[in-house]
């Protein structure tokens, strides 16, 4: 109902009665950016919106059309004016977007539409950013704006799409309001605008063998993610598909970098992701289908049913299924061919053995027997029972 119908009709109200409030600053800051750019004070392009829908963007220009010797533009940092860079620094080359939010074209609050070069770019997830129309300011401007990488930009985007709400845009004004006083986050730290982005986020793996080789079909078949290394304590070939095997560098290495920790026990896993500090890409295989998760390995072939809710460091070996709502808790395996009924929950650190069926409730750290057709049996790894 919200952003379906009442967004836009406060997108329309809200947006109308400030041009109305802002029309002196806008009649202003025209003139002066007319005189800063030969009586250009417009910048109009051709952006993607909503489900991909190409409109016209509209802002104040803030930086010129000077060249160099060769007839190349300058960089950004030396075609922003005076004028323009006081204008960007207080987001008022935002205000003429009120006109794309009273047309309709877009929203006060969502991702902010980008160049329409980047859309052959994007991978399913972050094509999601289109879900919604684009907004003046979203979630992602409120976290860093210009001064964070594409990956948390897209990140942030997508949470927005997926927890879209009147609270979630209250909270989004207000923090807007507040970056626009103490001038935070506007711009990298050496440019005036971002970089470019030029395409899939770069990932490296950590542990090789078998588990690397299936989080390499799984990165390869999403194409989410490209692999620049593998980082094995002890390697024992060069590569992996064409993929370079490295012996493992210090864990400072790590840092801030994006990681999949591809081992199979869950215990080691678990250590090392504790030990680095980087920023964990979740595996999700193609034929997986999954709600949540945290540290999570799907393993090709996979089925994972609707609103499931795997803990940390939950494996899911190939070929096995979990019908839909099953809860599953941290440190769990599920073995290669196990099936799980639905609506069950499977405690903490629990073994599933290969083919086992689970027709009922299993207690944490238990262990599972059982082969298709036969019901399950388990022991309690303290206990023995």
């Amino acid at each position: 109902m919200y952003s379906n119908f009442i967004k836009r009709i406060l997108d329309f109200l809200l947006a109308t009665i400030g041009f109305l409030v802002l029309l002196p600053f806008f009649i202003l800051i025209t003139l002066f950016l007319a005189i800063a750019n030969n009586g250009n004070p417009f910048f109009i392009q051709r952006r993607p919106g909503f489900k991909g829908k190409i409109f016209s963007i509209i802002k104040f220009k803030t930086m010129n059309d000077k060249k160099d010797n060769e007839g190349n533009l300058l960089s950004d940092a030396e075609r922003l004016t005076p004028i323009g860079k006081f204008v960007r620094k207080t987001s008022l080359d935002e205000i003429p977007q009120l006109l794309n939010v009273i047309i309709g074209d877009m929203s006060l609050i969502g991702p902010r539409p980008l160049l329409t070069q980047y859309m052959h770019l994007y991978s399913p997830y972050q094509n999601r950013r289109h879900e919604v129309k684009p907004g003046i300011t979203g979630w992602a401007q409120v976290n860093g704006r210009n001064a964070i990488d594409w990956e948390t930009k897209f990140d942030l985007d997508v949470y927005y799409v997926e927890n879209i709400s009147f609270l979630l845009d209250v909270k989004i004004i207000f923090k807007t309001i507040k970056k626009i006083i103490i001038r935070e986050g506007i711009n990298a730290a050496d440019s005036a605008t971002i970089e470019p982005f030029s395409g899939n986020t770069n990932v490296v793996i950590y542990g090789g063998g078998g588990h690397s080789k299936v989080v390499l079909d799984i990165f390869f078949n999403e194409g989410k993610y490209n692999v620049k290394e593998i980082f094995d304590d002890n390697p024992k070939v060069d590569e992996i598909y064409g993929v370079k095997v490295s012996k493992t560098p210090k864990n400072s290495y790590f840092l801030n970098k994006n990681c999949i920790v591809a081992i199979g026990d869950n215990a080691t896993r678990k250590k090392i992701v504790q030990q680095l500090q980087t920023n964990y890409v979740m595996t999700i295989h193609p034929t997986a289908v999954i709600s949540k998760g945290h540290h999570c390995i799907i393993n090709t072939g996979a089925i994972v049913e609707h609103d499931c809710l795997l803990g940390d460091y939950v494996h899911i070996s190939p070929n096995a299924t979990l019908g839909g709502g099953i809860k599953v808790g941290e440190g769990t395996q599920i073995g290669i061919g196990a099936s799980v009924l639905p609506n069950l929950t499977i405690g903490k650190n629990v073994i599933v053995g290969a083919g086992a069926v689970v027709v009922e409730n299993i207690p944490d750290n238990a262990v599972v027997v059982g082969v298709p057709g036969k019901i399950i049996k388990y022991q309690n790894e303290n206990n023995g029972k």
